[in-house]
This record gives structure tokens, C-alpha cells and sequence, in this order.
């Protein structure tokens, strides 16, 4: 489909191919993407690692006017990896650097009016950029996480590599902020910890929303003791955190407590063989449906250590009806009640009461579920939360028209 010319144009980046739209990265992308399409005809240039991507075959609907892949094979970019090892480059903008997309972005640059890059390293490609503004969805401050990581002791090749990583990247992040127009962050927590206290007029905070619609609410207080786990247990954080429950907290609850804990995602099959080598765990893997699969669970489970952001388990089992024990880190970003619309928890020990006491007292379980369904109801819609955003980006358009009017009428005085 040609650029539409009736609208502004918006070049978007994105590291990964943002089909199928599932996980948080993606759902986020896609979402902002859909807000800016009532101004902007939207073109995608993304990097892939697979034929499938490369075709479009995963494309669902018709959100973007144009539509252009780079394939950048695995292999590639973990000889990027190797080969950035004894420079100051983060392994996280190595692993995805590719000419070709370079050389495109630059070009498709020129025909747009903003770029939009998502994640730090998509952002690589255009920060140099002057001549458009060039807005950087960052999501997390990833070195926040890797910064938490460094302090759970794991001998683990990826908990390693964090801890490795963490200096480099934490610098090359604080410095990105100041090179574009406008920067969007999830949660406050991230923003502050690569701005400092004083978060700059162009760094804007949107939390995450949730599907309300599709993630219907039930009322569970007749459901078996099933603590539910809903994540992409192939990274380091998700699986820390499962880990961390089962050996940790579970130890303190009786069956009668917690007769099943169920991790529901993506999983690897040696971390489906380590979780199920576990009493009283189960693990479904990715599933078609995940209100199907937690439709006779009682709680809903976020244990994580490490991370970043806002933790799109904790708003999808609000949405459910499942009351929610959280851990503080997986807290961040919320502006829920801690009593009232979920549970909060420092230590194993106050985790495992937490767990128990809904377990035991039906009337805080029924208003726990009640009040987090209301809580994403009122605090957590798409279209509300990125409204600012979109502001923010309407802005720095306008700015930068401005000023491109001045250097016009100066040149042509001249």
C-alpha cells in the first residue's frame, strides 16, 4: 500500500518483528502504534529471523500503510556479540546492529516527518538523527534489571552476561535520554533511575494498559487453591521468579493453602523438565487461551526478583478476577492500593501468610477481586494512558516544524 499524503508520515522501528502481537514488548508497540494511526500513515521497518516474518505471513490486520523487513540471522548477531566483546558497544545494541537496516532507516528517514524507534536498540539507529524528530519508546531502563540480577547470586550463562553487561549499558542508556526529542518510559521507577529525581520535560511516563474485553472477570471463590504464573519463562527474570516461589515460599504453605502451582507460557523444554521436577507444580507451556487455562485458578502469582517496568502479569490477573500476591519489585509502575486491590509482599515468609490468608478469609478474597478488576478498569485503558504520549509526539512535531520554517526563511533571506 503506497504513503498515504493526506496525513503526516511515521517511520516506527522496531528490533523484532512485532507479529504475532503476544508478550508485553509487542502488545506495547502495537498499541502505541495504533494510537498514532489516526494522524499519522504509519511505515515499519523492522529487523527478522525468519523467512515466516520476512513474508508478512504474521501479519493480523492492516495497521501499518507499508511494510519493510531486514532478516538479521541468529547466527549474526551472535558473531555481532563476540566481536563487540572488546569495545565499550552494549551487547544488547550489538546483537541487533545490521548495515542493511542502517542504510534503510536512513533513507525511509527522509521521506517521513517523525521516526519512532522501539527499545534502546532500535534507538541506535537513530539518535544521530537531526533533521526529523525521533521519539524513542525505551519501555524498561533494561539496566535496572540487569543492576537487580547482579544481586540474586545465580551461576546461570544469561545472569552472568547481566552482570557483565550492566556498566556499559547502564551508561549507554543515561546517555541516550538527552539525544532525542521525546522519550516514553512505563513505569516512573525506570525513568528515575536513568534521569535522576528531576525527570526531564521531554521524558513522559505511560503505563501499560490491559484487554478488559478479552480478559474476562469471573468470580473465583468457589475455584481450588491453584496459585496460576503467566510469563515467557525463557528469560532470566521469569524463571528466577518461579524458581524463587517453589523453593522459597511454597516450602511455607500447606496443600490446603496451595494445592497446585501452575506456570502458564512460552518455556523451553529443559525449563519445563526443571519446573515439573517439582511437587505441586505443572507447567502448560504457550497456550491459545489464557483465560481458558486459568479459568479454575484462585490466585494469581508475580514472585520476581529482578525486572523492570510494569509487570503485565499483575494487570492481566487483575483483569481476571484473580487476586493478586505480588512481590515489590513486580508492584512498580502501580498505582493499585496495597491491602485493598492486591497484596504486597518484602519476604518469603510474609509471601507465603499473604497467600494463606486469602486462602482463609473469603471476604478478602472476594474484595481483592473485585477491587483489581475495578483497579485496570479505571487506571489501566490503552487509548487514557498514551494519550500523553501522543500529546508529547504532536508536540515535538510541531517544534520541529517550527524551526525547520526559521532555518528555511533564513536560507532564503540569505
Amino acid at each position: 500500500m503506497s504513503l498515504s499524503r493526506n496525513r503526516p508520515r511515521a517511520l516506527v522501528l522496531t528490533p523484532r518483528f512485532p507479529y504475532p502481537v503476544v508478550g508485553g514488548d509487542r502488545l506495547r508497540i502495537h498499541e502505541i502504534c495504533k494510537s498514532l494511526a489516526d494522524e499519522y500513515s504509519l511505515t515499519l521497518l523492522s529487523l527478522c529471523e525468519t523467512e515466516e516474518e520476512m513474508n508478512g505471513g504474521l501479519v493480523t490486520d492492516a495497521l501499518f500503510d507499508k511494510i519493510e523487513c531486514v532478516m538479521l540471522p541468529r547466527y549474526r548477531s551472535y558473531l555481532n556479540v563476540m566481536l563487540s566483546i572488546p569495545t565499550r558497544i552494549p551487547l544488547q545494541i550489538a546483537y541487533y546492529q545490521s548495515s542493511v537496516f542502517a542504510k534503510r532507516a536512513r533513507v525511509l528517514a527522509e521521506e517521513h516527518d517523525i521516526c519512532v524507534a522501539h527499545l534502546i536498540r532500535a534507538g541506535h539507529y537513530i539518535k544521530e538523527m537531526k533533521h526529523i524528530p525521533t521519539i524513542l519508546e525505551m519501555t524498561d531502563a533494561i539496566s535496572l534489571n540487569y543492576k537487580r540480577v547482579r544481586s540474586v547470586r545465580s551461576l546461570s550463562l544469561k545472569a552472568l552476561i547481566y552482570r557483565y553487561e550492566f556498566d556499559r549499558l547502564h551508561k549507554y542508556e543515561t546517555d541516550a535520554i538527552s539525544q532525542f526529542s521525546l522519550v516514553n518510559f512505563t513505569s516512573a521507577e525506570d525513568a528515575r533511575f536513568l534521569c535522576g529525581n528531576e525527570i526531564p520535560s521531554h521524558v513522559k511516563v505511560t503505563p501499560n494498559g490491559v484487554n478488559t474485553i478479552d480478559l474476562n472477570f469471573v468470580n473465583r471463590v468457589n475455584c481450588k487453591n491453584v496459585g496460576v504464573f503467566i510469563g515467557n519463562m525463557n528469560t532470566v527474570q521469569n524463571m528466577d521468579a518461579c524458581i524463587h516461589f517453589i523453593e522459597d515460599i511454597m516450602p511455607n504453605l500447606r496443600e490446603d493453602d496451595l494445592a497446585e502451582f501452575r506456570v502458564v507460557g512460552r518455556i523451553s523444554d529443559s525449563g519445563r523438565a526443571k519446573l515439573c521436577g517439582y511437587e505441586r507444580v505443572t507447567v502448560t507451556g504457550e497456550v491459545p487461551s489464557i483465560p481458558e487455562v486459568v479459568a479454575d485458578a484462585k490466585f494469581g502469582i508475580c514472585s520476581v526478583r529482578l525486572g523492570a517496568g510494569i509487570q503485565n502479569k499483575v494487570l492481566e490477573y487483575m483483569a481476571l478476577g484473580l487476586p493478586v500476591v505480588t512481590s515489590r519489585v513486580g508492584y512498580e509502575g502501580l498505582a493499585a492500593r496495597e491491602g485493598s486491590d492486591l497484596l504486597v509482599a518484602s519476604e518469603p515468609a510474609e509471601f507465603a501468610n499473604m497467600v494463606r490468608r486469602l486462602a482463609e478469609d473469603p471476604l478478602l478474597y472476594e474484595a481483592l477481586g473485585r477491587n483489581g478488576r475495578a483497579y485496570v478498569e479505571q487506571n489501566h485503558n490503552w487509548e487514557a494512558n498514551l494519550a500523553p504520549f501522543v500529546a508529547g509526539v504532536r508536540e515535538v512535531r510541531g517544534t520541529n516544524s517550527e524551526q525547520l520554517n526559521v532555518c528555511s526563511d533564513r536560507l532564503q533571506a540569505s
